[in-house]
């Protein structure tokens, strides 16, 4: 579009307007299930199409003029763009980079092409009152009208739907969203380099989403850009407010209860084109994960059920070739095998929310077990569930499991991260069953002392490639903490317990190895003391209680005195001071992997 038709769609709107809001309207009712109050009548059947329809041009229905409040936020969210170049360059540098973006890189930078000819031909210097009221109120008026694909669109189209003259609030929302993350990370130009304004700009981008959204449930009804904007926010939310946030948690329940009202969560038959089908399978499993990630962080029920879902997994195609014209879609989905997988040895985001995405559905498993009371049934259940698991992991294309030797290769550096995290994911899987059944049973488990070295070892693996690239982003703290910290745990007592014992250590690796790797996680616990750290507390002791039980291991004396040397005094005396300073840790500084790889950049 040029940049004349954006003027003249803008100019020939009228600059006081009548939006319907959303509170006015009769909006669809979402999805209903099979057992909704019209699941009786007959197939094909909906009661809500004739006003969806009616309301396309969003004035058809008795409406009321926008509240100058809502106007204004929706001012304050465009004003953002005045900072566009800045945004293109960060979203861009994103997409350039990602490894774990969920909406296809076309779709996104598609409208980025398109919004920057608007941004261009009405924001071209410093724009006047007059001028950001007539360009909200176009904003405003596209907005409340209902989001129509038409079922023969393709991706190369896709996003005219919601730029140029049909410019609309949400994909705004989106794209702040993903450029507050990228500065967050660093992939800024000189105009927000230093760590200060990386973060100021961040924190200004979330704010122009939160309204996004906002605004967005007084203008419209919910549909597919909707679930981009509460995702895209809730991740952003993530970093700067951090996991424990009431309103990172918030956002977690909206987005789930979104997804369950758009009805992504079912793969029911659908005139939707193939495209949107597939950009929904990718979102809800790539949500699904990340609610049993912050579920298992938190101590707290998954919001997405499993057993309450049929969506189908992604197909595990390229970002092009989703968003491309019809035909090449058909033919990616022709070329894959019978389990969706891409018979090319190849590396994109699908692949890996796939990968996660299975992983993720024995964590949930294992979630309902933990809450069970220890029984003969639990601990069979628990046994089928490791071996499924491992089944399901070697299962996977052989180029996507993890191996050590990824770091001697050429690979992109965020392929070898996200090959990691998702096997410590995988480990972790294995640790918390291992965990539980010495619940059941109290006796020592060779299983669960093999699973912790293994991810202990893997964690300092990591640990050194953190140290050596420059290109790796963020900080250690967060790995050692969730993985590496309850592994060591585990070993450090039951090299305790065999040494003031004399019984068999229940280990098939070497005890010498063993005690080196637990030296090195010692000294990185030590290097992650840090006064400005909110976890420096429990690493101070930790460190020293774990190095007290190192030496009576390797110089056991006639009388050793057990006082400051029981793990369980760590956890006892620190654990609520840990937890509490927990709430206000800067999850970028200390960042949780295992949660927040969504994130990541590289």
């Amino acid at each position: 579009m040029s940049d004349s038709e954006t003027l003249d769609a803008v100019a020939e709107f009228p600059s006081v307007i009548q939006p319907a809001l959303r509170a006015e309207q009769l909006l669809p009712a979402g999805y209903l299930g099979p057992t909704s109050f019209i699941a009786g009548l007959e197939e094909n059947v909906d009661l809500f199409l004739h006003d969806q329809q009616s309301n396309t041009g969003g004035s058809e229905n008795p409406t009321m003029a926008p509240s100058p409040g809502l106007v204004r936020r929706t001012t304050e969210v465009l004003r953002c763009l005045q900072d566009f170049s800045a945004i293109k360059n960060l979203v861009q540098k994103y997409y350039s980079v990602s490894q774990t973006a969920v909406i296809p890189s076309s779709l996104i930078l598609d409208a980025l092409d398109e919004l920057e000819v608007t941004v261009n031909a009405i924001l071209f210097g410093p724009a006047s009152d007059e001028q950001m009221l007539t360009f909200s109120t176009f904003v405003m008026h596209n907005t409340s009208k209902t989001l129509k694909i038409p079922q023969n669109s393709d991706g190369t189209v896709f996003h005219k739907c919601f730029t140029g003259p049909s410019l609309r609030l949400e994909i705004i929302g989106v794209i702040c969203a993903l450029a507050g993350r990228a500065s967050y990370f660093g992939l800024a130009d000189s105009a927000v380099r230093d760590t200060e304004s990386r973060t100021r700009f961040s924190h200004k981008m979330l704010v122009a989403c939160d309204l996004t959204i906002q605004i967005c449930k007084s203008l419209t009804g919910l549909n597919d850009l909707s679930l981009w904007l509460v995702h895209e926010d809730l991740l952003l939310s993530k970093l700067l407010r951090g996991d424990s946030s009431s309103v990172t948690w918030n956002r977690l329940g909206e987005l789930a209860t979104d997804i369950f009202e758009l009805g992504a969560h079912r793969d029911s038959p659908s005139l939707l084109p193939l495209f949107i089908l597939e950009s929904r399978r990718r979102l809800f499993a790539a949500s699904y994960q990340l609610d049993k990630s912050i579920a298992t962080f938190l101590g707290r029920p998954p919001r997405i059920s499993r057993r309450h879902s049929d969506c189908r997994l992604p197909l595990d195609i390229s970002d092009v070739d989703l968003a491309g014209h019809t035909h090449i879609l058909e033919a990616a989905r022709r070329s894959l095998d019978s389990n969706g997988w891409n018979t090319k040895k190849v590396y994109q985001q699908t692949s890996w929310i796939r990968l996660r995405f299975i992983i993720s559905t024995f964590r949930e498993e294992i979630l309902e077990l933990s809450l069970q009371k220890p029984s003969p049934n639990r601990t069979e259940q628990l046994r089928d569930v490791s071996s499924r698991c491992h089944k399901a992991w070697n299962l996977l294309p052989e180029h996507l499991q993890y191996t050590s030797s990824c770091w001697e290769s050429d690979l992109p550096i965020g392929v070898k991260l996200i090959s990691i995290i998702s096997y410590l994911a995988y480990l972790y899987n294995e640790f918390s069953i291992q965990s539980l059944l010495y619940q059941d049973s109290k006796k020592s488990n060779a299983a669960l002392l093999d699973v912790s070295s293994e991810i202990l070892s893997t964690v300092l693996t990591l640990g050194q490639q953190w140290e050596r690239s420059v290109d790796i982003k963020g900080d250690f703290t967060w790995i050692a903490l969730v993985y590496g910290f309850s592994c060591a745990s585990v070993l450090i007592g039951a090299i305790q317990e065999q040494a003031r014992t004399g019984q068999p250590l229940l280990y098939s690796g070497s005890r010498s190895s063993l005690i080196r790797n637990l030296s090195v996680f010692i000294s990185q616990l030590e290097s992650m003391a840090g006064p400005e750290r909110a976890t420096s507390p429990l690493f101070i002791r930790a460190t020293s209680v774990f190095s007290s039980i190192i030496d009576e291991i390797l110089e056991p004396r006639p009388e050793v005195s057990v006082d400051g040397t029981n793990l369980d005094a760590i956890l006892d005396s620190d654990i609520d001071t840990f937890f509490f300073d927990l709430q206000g840790m800067d999850l970028f500084e200390t960042q949780d992997f295992r949660v927040a790889f969504d994130d990541m950049l590289y």
